[in-house]
């Protein structure tokens, strides 16, 4: 090998190594903070408890079969850690390539993974699937009224997509335009009846640039900091990032290469940012 091409490979193992230790450093400093913030907990959430003192419960809402898995994974962890009865609302069946009776038996399996407590799967035409459908937010916020008046809970917690959805697609961002208005229809309804403590908090995933998006683990410092600036927002790393693997491997149909790329890559995988808008 000549001087020139030593000295290259000596430059890529160099950045391997480099990227391999940073990868490693941030995976051991998300789980040091997974054991000390807990943003569901008692002692750190601001949520009013049931009139019964009973279990906070909270409602993860979704476009299609695998967002949680693939976007709220941490979050649904977090959740389920604090012991708050969880409930997962996806508004289609994800089923534009006409598996959708595949997709929704893989998201039961993950409901049963994770132990969520309720599950629904919405069926409608105004919330097919598809990267250029327009959802109503009537139809959404529809949605949520009938989720919410049905269910034997009471939300402490709304959880669903910010504005840029993550990825942008229709679907995503519809689905926090309802969730939205929804619950600025809420607010003002109980003000009237002097009980703001009937409105759940709602949470939204923030969407980063792409450069951070494909981060990973090393993400962490930057979303960290930047909570710890905005009492309005709050940090929530991944206990377990193989678990996260294990229930996007549920989503069998879907989880083809460029899948396994995304949730090794994510920053999603092994951390989530919240943020209120209530």
């Amino acid at each position: 090998m000549s001087e020139d091409g030593a000295r290259a490979a000596t430059t890529v193992i160099a950045g391997v190594a480099f990227a391999v230790s940073a990868f490693a450093a941030s995976l051991a400093a998300l789980r040091a903070v997974s054991t000390t913030r807990d943003p569901f907990s008692s002692s750190s959430s601001s949520s009013v408890k049931t009139e019964d003192g009973g279990r906070r419960a909270a409602l993860v809402l979704i476009a299609h079969p695998d967002d949680e898995s693939y976007f709220f994974a941490p979050t649904v962890q977090a959740l389920k850690r604090a012991n708050v009865e969880t409930h997962l609302v996806c508004l289609s069946d994800g089923g534009e390539g006409g598996d959708g009776e595949t997709r929704k038996k893989e998201l039961l399996r993950v409901k049963e993974f994770f132990g969520l407590e309720g599950m629904c799967v919405v069926e409608t035409d105004d919330l097919r699937d598809g990267m250029d459908r327009e959802w109503p937010a009537k139809t959404v916020m529809a949605v949520l009224d009938a989720y919410t008046e049905g269910a034997p809970a009471t939300f402490d917690y709304v959880v669903t997509f910010d504005a840029g959805g993550v990825s942008g697609h229709a679907n995503h961002v519809g689905t926090h335009r309802g969730a939205r208005q929804w619950i600025e229809e809420r607010k003002n309804s109980v003000v009237k009846a002097s009980d703001v403590g009937k409105c759940p908090q709602v949470w939204v995933l923030e969407t980063t640039n792409i450069a951070r998006k494909f981060s990973g683990a090393v993400d962490w410092f930057a979303s960290y900091v930047e909570c710890l600036m905005d009492s309005r927002r709050v940090f929530v790393p991944s206990p377990s990032p193989l678990e996260v693997l294990r229930a996007v491997r549920l989503h069998k149909s879907q989880f083809v290469w460029y899948r396994k790329l995304f949730v090794a890559f994510s920053r999603y995988t092994y951390m989530n940012t919240l943020r209120r808008i209530d």
